[in-house]
């Protein structure tokens, strides 16, 4: 119990936070899901998209 409540204050803490590279909160890129994967489940985009 107390090892977790060490690392846990530890990677809470600002050099915590610096040590395992937070960057924060921070919207991800979504290019939309792939077109192989699209035909792989039957689904032909041109039809759908126009």
């Amino acid at each position: 119990m107390i090892r977790n409540l060490t690392s846990s204050g530890f990677y809470t803490s600002e050099i915590g936070i610096k040590d395992i590279g937070y960057a924060g909160n921070k919207p991800g890129v979504w290019n939309g899901v792939p077109d192989d994967v699209l035909k792989e489940h039957g689904f032909d985009p041109t039809k759908f998209f126009g």
